[in-house]
């Protein structure tokens, strides 16, 4: 079983979007008593499903007001993960203060979607049930000690079983993000208060690290999120991008939309970004940068995981 669900106004059918389709199913519960989306059909929220909210579907359509959902629920084989939505924005991203994080240089992201917690094991194990090897097991645990290659061919046999079902459209995907949207997001986005950590100045509050943790990963969603309702971006695991690892940001173009890292191909690999259970406060800042090795042993670490956004 595969679904997938969205909450915003004039979105009646779920379907992540407000367009012609949601007056189709007024037409159809007003013309056919057809009460699939009941829930969801009283879109001027005045207590009865009339051709008012017609009106005010065709308003939010005129009007170019069309909202995105705060969130969307994709569920595979029982399992129910959360994305996000992350309204783009421009910041400064770096830090002058630490060498691999300079030079701080202006970006602008576009909106995406990011997923509430890390990738799960009980979210892999959908897909895969017969996959067995995790460094640190536990279904609410995030994934752990996955290769690199595992974990794109993970994305990519997820990709293909929502389109196949139906609960992903065609031109919208989940991939890793790269460095600037991941930074972004833990910093909160437009909601962002400045912190050092995701969510707060207070590491203890949204993150396990070394002097917490008791250097092992542990379930999901048991610390504060940040700013936007993300969960774990600073500590718990290391999360993978896309990007190539570079030992600072000289390669940057200051005001750039939604850079892809550096262009040059590293030794060091690939960035990884929020820092772990095993690591120390300093290396789970929004800013602190690390790299997977992926020639070394194929990117696979004890402390590493992924987490989805979608576009």
């Amino acid at each position: 079983m595969t679904a997938a669900s969205a909450q915003s106004t004039g979105d009646v059918n779920h379907d992540g979007a407000v367009n012609s389709a949601d007056i189709t199913v007024l037409y159809n519960f007003l013309l056919n008593g057809d009460d699939t989306f009941l829930a969801t059909s009283d879109v001027n929220g005045d207590g009865s499903i009339t051709s008012a909210d017609i009106t005010s579907v065709y308003n939010i359509l005129l009007n170019g007001s069309q909202q995105q959902p705060e969130h969307i629920d994709f569920t595979v084989n029982g399992v129910t993960f959360r994305m996000i939505y992350v309204k783009g924005g421009s910041f400064t991203m770096g830090n002058d203060e630490i060498a691999s994080e300079s030079p701080a240089h202006s970006v602008t992201v576009t909106d995406f979607y990011m997923a509430e917690t890390e990738c799960t094991q009980a979210l892999w194990k959908a897909l895969y049930p017969d996959y067995a090897y995790f460094a640190e097991q536990g279904d609410q645990k995030p994934c752990n000690g996955q290769w690199y290659s595992e974990i794109l061919q993970f994305v990519d046999a997820l990709n293909d079983y929502l389109h196949a079902n139906g609960a992903l459209a065609s031109n919208k995907n989940f991939m890793l993000p790269t460095e600037a949207q991941w930074e972004w997001a833990a910093r909160g986005g437009v909601k962002s208060e400045g912190y050092s950590y995701a969510g707060s100045n207070n590491i203890n509050d949204v993150a396990w690290y070394s002097l917490n943790s008791d250097y092992v990963v542990h379930d999901v969603k048991q610390k504060s999120p940040n700013e936007l309702g993300l969960y774990d971006m600073s500590g718990n695991a290391f999360e993978a991008t896309t990007d190539n690892f570079s030992m600072n940001y000289s390669w940057a173009t200051e005001g750039e939309v939604d850079p892809t890292g550096s262009p040059t191909a590293s030794a060091y690999g690939l960035t990884r970004r929020g820092g772990s259970c095993t690591q120390g406060a300093t290396r789970c800042t929004v800013t602190k940068r690390d790299f997977n090795d992926i020639e070394m042993n194929g990117g696979a670490s004890e402390d590493m995981s992924f987490r989805l956004i979608l576009k």
